[in-house]
């Protein structure tokens, strides 16, 4: 494997792995290679065989996330809460303890840019919370206005000058996968492109997903982009998850403008070219946070400890968290029963909740009040949120710093339920006895023409502090 010039050589990555107690002695001793002991010798060259083997990381975040409203209109997609914490940043987790110490990020416009930018910075605070003490860190993809995620990787690969290999993310997707094995496989195989693919269940639509067309030695003849139901040429998806060879970088050149997008433009090109590309079947978990629907699913699969890498803290009971800021607030009503918990429940910190309250496979996000009397099941409850007295939440998002007045219902399996979920917006103060139907988003009314704008959305109504509006049947 080549070595660019950004840190990523041997003699560097040896010095900046050795474990500091090895550097601290050698303050004090002339030939501290004397004091390495064989478990120190082993330790340092499982960490720099990791980090040799670990690509750099290009996160494509330019989206605008309008599937998700109007929980993206304050912030970028991949920012979005999962069970307190960023959905990028559960991604990025992964990676960063199975090696990735770079990351890129290509991301689109001065909303993404800087609201990313500001939440991981340079990266010393999210490398120093894994407690990894070798980090390249974070970069931005510059003021560029991208044609999409090919057209992204084209720049960012020119810009950073990136001659290895680059594993190619999509910033909104959770995944379990084994790092050093997709990567063994990619080495293995040698082709241009290897394509993380999962297997979708019989009797799950696939037609909303680039389908892989693939031979018996996982060769992938074709993606064929949302098939007709009953078309698709296998069950193998495409899971947005790719690991490129330095090879990607003349291909590119070579396609100019015609590369936009990496589904759509860049993998048709390389195997109509007869590049090799192969798919790299996983069986671990794997979800496209692309929709309110799918966000709330992730939420409860975190919940039912579905998602291996996801590891919730401060367990208070099986299947149950507190933080220790909360529980101390509400111990004496849960040993009393004043305050019920069911199931899979995880509770942030510094929340306070009152008597009565039943919470049922929920999150409650950090920093929430909860009054008397409220029922809470199957949902999403935000950092900040205000739920006041005698309110009813079932399997609903409620977006961050919003208030919830007294006595509303919001609830998914009312009569004429269709599958989707409510959503209350950021910072929205929803009046008392408001009864929030199935499907139906609430934003604050400034938002109005921006939501409406998108053609994707259509006005239920509006009120003195709000609109509501549903995704348009398409």
């Amino acid at each position: 494997m080549q070595f660019s010039k950004h840190g990523n050589g041997l003699h560097n990555l040896i010095c900046r792995s050795v474990p500091d107690r090895l550097h601290d002695r050698s303050n004090n001793h002339e030939d501290d290679a004397r004091l390495l002991t064989s478990s120190d010798r082993l330790n340092i060259y499982d960490i720099v065989n990791t980090i040799i083997m670990s690509p750099q990381v290009l996160a494509t975040v330019g989206g605008s996330g309008t599937r998700l409203y109007p929980l993206t209109l304050n912030q970028p997609k991949p920012l979005v809460e999962l069970c307190d914490t960023a959905i990028i940043a559960v991604l990025f987790r992964l990676l960063a303890v199975q090696g990735c110490r770079r990351f890129i990020l290509g991301s689109r416009g001065a909303n993404n840019t800087l609201e990313l930018s500001n939440y991981f910075k340079a990266g010393e605070g999210f490398f120093k919370r894994l407690g990894i003490s070798d980090p390249d860190g974070f970069c931005y993809q510059p003021q560029y206005d991208d044609r999409g995620s090919a057209d992204s990787l084209r720049y960012n690969i020119n810009y950073f000058d990136i001659n290895d290999d680059i594993l190619v993310v999509s910033g909104d997707n959770l995944i379990d996968i084994d790092l050093k094995k997709f990567i063994e496989f990619h080495h293995q195989h040698k082709p241009v492109l290897t394509v993380a693919v999962k297997q979708m269940e019989p009797g799950e639509n696939v037609s909303q997903y680039g389908v892989a067309d693939i031979d018996y030695d996982l060769r992938i003849k074709r993606f064929v982009e949302k098939p007709k139901n009953g078309t698709e040429p296998s069950r193998m998806i495409n899971t947005a998850f790719y690991l490129f060879s330095p090879e990607i970088r003349k291909v590119l050149h070579d396609m100019g403008d015609a590369a936009r997008d990496i589904g759509g433009d860049l993998i048709p090109y390389l195997t109509e070219h007869g590049y090799d590309v192969y798919g790299y079947p996983i069986n671990g978990y794997w979800i496209d946070i692309g929709t309110p629907e799918r966000l709330h699913q992730a939420a409860m699969d975190v919940l039912a400890s579905k998602v291996k890498h996801f590891n919730l803290r401060h367990e208070y009971k099986p299947h149950q968290w507190i933080h220790p800021s909360t529980l101390a607030k509400i111990q004496k009503d849960l040993d009393i029963g004043e305050i019920e918990l069911r199931g899979n429940v995880s509770i942030g910190r510094n929340c306070r909740i009152e008597r009565g309250t039943v919470i049922e496979d929920s999150h409650i996000g950090h920093t929430s009040m909860i009054e008397r009397d409220v029922e809470i099941r199957k949902s999403m409850v935000m950092s900040f949120s205000n739920i006041k007295r005698g309110v009813i939440v079932n399997k609903t998002i409620v977006g961050r710093h919003s208030t919830i007045g007294t006595n509303c219902v919001l609830d998914a399996d009312q009569p004429h339920a269709n599958g989707r979920i409510p959503v209350i917006g950021e910072d929205v103060i929803l009046p008392a006895e408001s009864t929030v139907l199935p499907g139906t988003r609430v934003a604050p009314l400034k938002y109005s023409h921006r939501v409406l704008a998108t053609g994707r959305f259509v006005e239920l109504g509006i009120d003195d502090r709000n609109i509501y509006f549903t995704e348009k049947i398409r």
